[in-house]
């Protein structure tokens, strides 16, 4: 019985842990081989030891654009080559714009927008050269419409994504690289277990554990996206929970 990643070689950003890891057991599960990309070299090496010959290892910051491009390059070697990249890391640092100060929307613009385009320029030689390629972006509903005052830098990086992979889907497609954004609500993630601030942390915790999607429901929509055939591009998925309004 053949999988529907069989031979697949995919590489994915914020792989330690959350939404990233999910897509990683899910690539894997389809019959794919991974490479595995975040900050924590620790982190990455406990997940490709329990994915086994599946998996490799390939630390790096998205926002570093010459080490991720060299850490895309060794994992390429390494897995004969990449059809797809998924691009999952992402941060969040909740508050009002006027709350938040410049150091935070620095950090989420670098991370949610720049590491998109560091992955995607990184991989580009490696996906050109594949007969059949895939860019999954990872986005948020919150880029679709935003959610409240306190995602408002948040909701305008992904506002960003969105037209950026759309600008992507129209360079690329006729090379045959098919772009797909994933916008999910809330899913139950760490995502805001480094919020500084009590009580926002403990406000969003408890609204991801009460209304989040399970990260395994986005990383099956990955796989239905890398799945599709040869010359079908879905363009976006989006996705709630029926908790979640």
């Amino acid at each position: 019985m053949t999988g529907a990643l069989d031979g697949r070689r995919v590489l994915i950003t914020g792989a330690s842990s959350g939404i990233g890891s999910a897509i990683a057991d899910a690539v894997v599960a389809a019959g794919g081989r991974v490479a595995l990309v975040a900050r924590s070299a620790e982190a990455l090496a406990e997940q490709a030891e329990r994915l086994g010959d599946t998996a490799i290892a390939a630390p790096a910051d998205v926002t570093d654009a010459d080490a991720l491009a060299a850490a895309i390059e060794r994992a390429a070697d390494e897995l004969g080559g990449l059809d797809a990249v998924v691009c999952s890391a992402g941060l969040v640092r909740p508050g009002g714009i006027l709350e938040t100060s410049p150091d935070d929307w620095q950090v989420m613009f670098d991370v949610n927008v720049m590491g998109v385009l560091n992955t995607v320029h990184g991989a580009l030689g490696r996906l050109r050269a594949a007969e059949t390629a895939d860019v999954i972006v990872l986005s948020s509903m919150s880029g679709r419409r935003r959610s409240s005052v306190a995602m408002g830098f948040y909701s305008a990086s992904k506002f960003a994504v969105h037209v950026l992979s759309d600008s992507l889907r129209e360079e690329l497609g006729p090379e045959g690289v098919r772009v797909t954004v994933i916008s999910p609500g809330f899913v139950n993630t760490p995502i805001f277990d480094g919020v500084e601030d009590d009580a926002t942390r403990e406000q969003y915790q408890t609204a991801v554990s009460t209304q989040g999607l399970p990260p395994e429901a986005v990383a099956a929509n990955v796989v239905h996206a890398l799945a599709q055939p040869a010359g079908v591009d879905l363009v976006e998925i989006a996705m709630l929970s029926t908790e979640q309004r």
